[in-house]
């Protein structure tokens, strides 16, 4: 499996090691239904992202507090966030591989996850960006190193969840990109803070990953969605997500609740976690579609505001 292979962890010398991870290089091949599909939980444990573009990236997840902070699980990097790191970063160039000890094998845009003309559409440089629910905060760190304008990384105004992040901008942004960004706290839906308030419609690119598994959240993710989109014909909201509670529930955030806050669906459509695509589908095998199998693929989406051409 492709995605889960760009990320390892770095556990601490004491740290007791569970059948999972001793035999987690080779569940891929042992159990072909099964895929990890997060990282992390133990914030003593560093999470490497090896980008072949930018280098390991190192990050910490946070120490959560309670139930409430847990329900947001910030505390794992999952493979949404993976992949959108990959694709806000670009395809690395050949030097780029090489400089990171990646080997380039003859690649062409068939081994890459989309070809050149698609990933211009998950460009971030030169862009004003937001992540929702940044968690571990891989997307905006992303987003800052591949020349996005302005980044500000946001999630669940906990001081644990919010503090990780600024750590992990702090160990994998260069002091020279550092000003271009920002940890902020926002709630989704909450749009009477200074936050909310000084940054409507300011942002070009808005990145969600695995944000849409909690459907009494979709209405007010959407409006935070809306209330930050730019009104430039060229913003976009990219969004990635696993199908860990189900399609149904996906289903319902692209075709109603996103149409109700004034966002489209512009493009849409499957992954695995190989990069092989398919056509995006409500449902599969009349709602009976292998649990295994499901965990191995990711919904893409870009909206964009209504009516925009």
């Amino acid at each position: 499996m492709f995605l889960p292979n760009l990320i390892s962890l770095r556990h601490p010398d004491d740290y007791p090691l569970s059948p999972e991870d001793i035999f987690s290089s080779s569940f891929g091949g042992a159990l072909p239904n099964d895929i990890q599909n997060q990282h992390g939980d133990d914030p003593d444990t560093i999470i490497v992202y090896h980008s072949r573009k930018y280098g390991d990236i190192e990050l910490r997840t946070a120490d959560v507090n309670g139930e409430e902070e847990r329900r947001k699980f910030a505390h794992y990097l999952w493979n949404a966030g993976v992949l959108m790191a990959e694709l806000i970063g670009g395809r690395p160039s050949t030097s780029e591989m090489a400089e990171n000890l990646v080997e380039e094998d003859g690649a062409d845009d068939q081994e890459w996850w989309i070809g050149e003309a698609e990933g211009t559409l998950w460009s971030v440089r030169g862009e004003t960006v937001l992540e929702l629910g940044a968690g571990v905060g891989l997307a905006g760190i992303i987003s800052a190193l591949s020349g996005a304008e302005r980044v500000s990384a946001s999630d669940y105004p906990a001081p644990a969840i919010l503090n990780t992040i600024e750590t992990n901008i702090s160990k994998n942004i260069p002091g020279t990109l550092k000003k271009a960004i920002k940890v902020e706290g926002h709630e989704w839906g909450i749009l009477n803070t200074d936050f909310a308030s000084e940054n409507k419609h300011r942002f070009t690119r808005i990145l969600a990953a695995d944000c849409f598994w909690m459907p009494h959240q979709h209405e007010n993710l959407a409006r935070s969605m809306s209330h930050f989109l730019s009104k430039s014909p060229t913003a976009r909201v990219l969004c990635i997500s696993g199908f860990h509670t189900g399609r149904a529930r996906l289903a319902l955030f692209f075709e109603e609740v996103a149409p109700e806050a004034g966002l489209e669906v512009e493009l849409i459509f499957e992954m695995d976690a190989d990069g092989m695509r398919r056509e995006w589908q409500a449902e599969r095998d009349g709602g009976k579609e292998d649990v295994g199998e499901r965990k191995k693929w990711l919904v893409l989406a870009q909206l964009r505001r209504a009516g925009q051409m």
